[in-house]
């Protein structure tokens, strides 16, 4: 169970990550830029990135009682439908770690087409169903439609909680170009400014409100305290100002009488977009089974219209068979209207 949450986890970044760092584009650079204006370009202006392929990084290492390592991967392409159309994408995940105890291991993938979902697992496809994908999709199209209005000229999802990314970066300096994935970029390197990055995720926490897990204000203050070190770097295309690769590198060493079992932990996060607006062509696997089958193989009970080509939801004044999300959902995306935040908040009344 613990396996599967950690790679739907990490899955759910690799959807949201595309929608935070969207907005981007517009013009021609050189060496000489100036780092923030780069910084402003890529981040605030209009153009977005709709297909592409994507690449998360996520490694770290803990040193101490408890030592040991984690590394977790998405790769694969994206194709966006529209602003309100749910996205095609073919994602793989890899999932690894080690410690003093047993070492954990998964590989898995998520796949949406135009008009089905799949999970595979050891190598075997599973298959949401077309029907009940069609469901989704329409509950998806109308939320995104309500909320539509929102967002306006950065493409920024995170706008919409009052938090500029731009901002996290302080001392900002242009380290010329590099190459990444075939595509000159400008690469801009500054300290992360962990104060406003701090403050920035009690804005996002107090507006999602159910949506995550709440973290106390002293666990903030305590994880504020125990950055000692935090870098951001950002590579910008030459020609486009394309967002083409966002890397974080984080120091974490816990302070004095907080009990850890750890006396330092090190962290890498790294998104690379390669392809960048170049159409990506997603098909399905063959020989899908229902993903039932899967929840029965893995002990978990099975999900109301969640099987083959046949399952269904039950919408609010009439429906299909198998039922699906409840009246109280759809209710709750109504009353969310075009705060996002609270529409993924409804998610618990599924």
């Amino acid at each position: 169970m613990t396996r599967i949450r950690t790679a739907v986890a990490v899955l759910a970044i690799a959807l949201f990550v595309p929608v935070v760092v969207a907005g981007c584009g517009g013009g021609s650079s050189d060496n000489s830029e100036d780092p923030q204006k780069v910084l402003d370009e890529t981040f605030n202006n209009p153009t977005k990135i709709t297909s592409g392929k994507l690449d998360v990084s996520v490694s770290g290492s803990a040193e101490g009682d408890q030592s040991g390592d984690f590394q977790a991967s998405i790769s694969g392409p994206f194709q966006s439908e529209g602003e309100t159309s749910f996205p095609q994408f073919d994602l793989t995940a890899n999932v690894s770690a080690s410690s003093g105890g047993p070492s954990l291991s998964f590989d898995g993938s998520l796949i949406a087409t135009k008009d089905n979902a799949y999970v595979e697992y050891q190598d075997q496809a599973y298959e949401v169903g077309t029907d009940t994908f069609s469901q989704f999709a329409q509950a998806y199209e109308q939320a995104a439609k309500q909320s539509a209005g929102q967002s306006k000229s950065s493409g920024n999802v995170l706008s919409q909680f009052g938090v500029d990314p731009e901002a996290w970066l302080t001392n900002v300096t242009n380290e010329g170009t590099t190459d990444v994935e075939g595509t000159d970029t400008i690469h801009i390197h500054g300290d992360a400014d962990v104060d406003q990055i701090v403050s920035d995720l009690q804005k996002v926490q107090e507006q999602t409100g159910g949506a995550t897990q709440q973290v106390t204000p002293e666990q903030l203050d305590m994880l504020k305290s125990a950055i000692q070190d935090a870098s951001i770097d950002v590579y910008s295309g030459t020609d486009d100002h394309l967002l083409r690769k966002l890397a974080l590198t984080l120091s974490i060493t816990p302070p004095e009488g907080s009990g850890a079992s750890v006396s330092s932990v090190n962290v890498d996060f790294s998104v690379t977009l390669s392809d960048v607006n170049q159409s990506q062509t997603i098909s399905g696997p063959s020989n899908a089974k229902p993903l039932s089958d899967l929840l029965s193989q893995l002990g978990l009970p099975a999900l109301p219209g969640l099987g083959g080509t046949s399952g269904g939801f039950s919408l609010p004044g009439g429906g299909s068979s198998g039922g699906g999300p409840s009246e109280a959902y759809f209710d709750c995306i109504q009353q969310a209207g075009t705060n996002q935040a609270k529409a993924a908040a409804c998610a618990s009344k599924l």
